[in-house]
């Protein structure tokens, strides 16, 4: 008897271990006149934080290998124009640029389809898949029609009248209403996957679902996709949600400092301090420093600044040199150390001003020069 319960907690050890091992993927693909090129894969494991890599189109087809332990949300943009909506100065960003899949430890992934307009291309392979192809069949037709009538709205030699403009809009508005309720729909349905728990996370960013509707998913997820970063970055954010105005801030501890040494804000009771949510690769953020810095030195023994930054070590690091930013800065990182989630992060920048006793006094998203001046009101008037 001994020796079975001794055979079982081995075999669960082991079990254990190699869930943690990592594993080959593979991404082949069967696309229709794909030019050899080169193409960008953003990398999503569940938290935060992505991880950017490149590859190959040879023979005119992906063949793409590497290995993961987890579950991994894939991101796959080729470099073919016509998949770009392009502006003046830039381009619309839309999902249906790139195509989409989800890669597990040791699956095999086939890419089929082709390029039109938008990436008419979805993976197969598993269960995992079927679910992320079976979503954007739907949803990629319909956003993509969304940014066409934007384009062609924002056209700078379009002959359009108003009539005609406001045919467009009432269009464009009556598919996003469409794509939106579908998402919704879906979600709900599809909670349980590692595509469900990645759109419930990143829609509820852009407003598609409401934090009402992740809390009501969240009991419904199964015991296997609760040991994901999936379901734990989305239960940190709407855990998270509480976190506003009137209600008391967590204690932020890390030790992804600039020294490595751990910071706490418990050392600031008694004093205010604004938190701010920025990132080098963000233009608003990089706006908003000189009035930070001359909010610092209007209050000198009142205020304490704390950078939080969602960004690549080396890129923070240059960032904070080149705009000398001399405050307390944490880099975010994952699971109790990923304070974008915990507090709820939606946009960036965003600023949290909390008193001496500890209390969100003031929150907002979006730069400008109107936040410092209500912040700067707020320790003003205390008394």
């Amino acid at each position: 008897m001994k020796l079975n319960l001794l055979f079982i907690m081995l075999l669960a050890t082991a079990l254990s271990s190699n869930a943690q091992t990592a594993k080959k993927y593979i991404i082949t693909s069967d696309i229709k006149n794909l030019s050899d090129t080169s193409y960008n894969l953003t990398i999503w494991n569940g938290t935060s934080q992505t991880e950017n890599k490149k590859g190959s189109v040879k023979d005119g087809q992906i063949y793409y290998t590497d290995t993961t332990s987890v579950p991994l949300v894939i991101r796959l943009t080729l470099p073919t124009d016509a998949l770009f909506k392009r502006a003046e100065g830039g381009f619309y960003p839309v999902k249906s640029q790139s195509i989409w899949l989800v890669a597990s430890p040791g699956s095999t992934i086939s890419l089929k389809g082709h390029l039109s307009d938008f990436a008419e291309v979805y993976p197969w392979g598993d269960q995992e898949n079927d679910v992320i192809r079976a979503l954007n069949t739907v949803y990629h037709p319909l956003i993509n029609k969304a940014i066409n009538i934007t384009m062609q709205l924002s056209a700078k030699d379009n002959q359009l009248s108003e009539a005609q403009r406001s045919k467009l809009k009432n269009e464009q508005a009556a598919l996003n209403e469409q794509s939106n309720e579908f998402m919704v729909s879906f979600l709900k349905k599809n909670a349980n996957s590692i595509a469900g728990l990645y759109y419930i996370n990143d829609m509820l960013l852009r407003k598609v679902v409401s934090l009402d509707m992740a809390e009501e998913l969240l009991p419904t997820i199964k015991n296997t996709y609760r040991t994901t970063s999936y379901f734990k970055t989305l239960e940190q954010r709407v855990a998270g949600s509480k976190f506003d105005v009137g209600r008391p801030i967590l204690e932020i501890a890390s030790s992804n400092t600039l020294d490595s040494k751990k910071f706490s804000t418990d050392v600031w009771k008694g004093k205010f301090y604004l938190i701010d949510f920025w990132g080098s690769w963000c233009g608003p953020c990089i706006a908003d420093f000189p009035d930070l810095k001359k909010l610092k030195m209007q209050f000198p023994n009142q205020l304490e600044v704390l950078g939080i930054a969602q960004d690549k070590d080396e890129a923070w690091k240059k960032a904070i040199e080149a705009h000398g930013l001399n405050w307390t800065h944490i880099l975010n990182g994952t699971q109790n150390d990923d304070f974008v989630s915990r507090l709820n992060v939606i946009g960036f920048p965003t600023k949290i001003l909390v008193d001496p006793n500890g209390t969100i006094v003031y929150r907002s998203s979006g730069g400008g020069s109107s936040s410092f001046e209500k912040i700067a009101e707020i320790i003003k008037g205390e008394k």
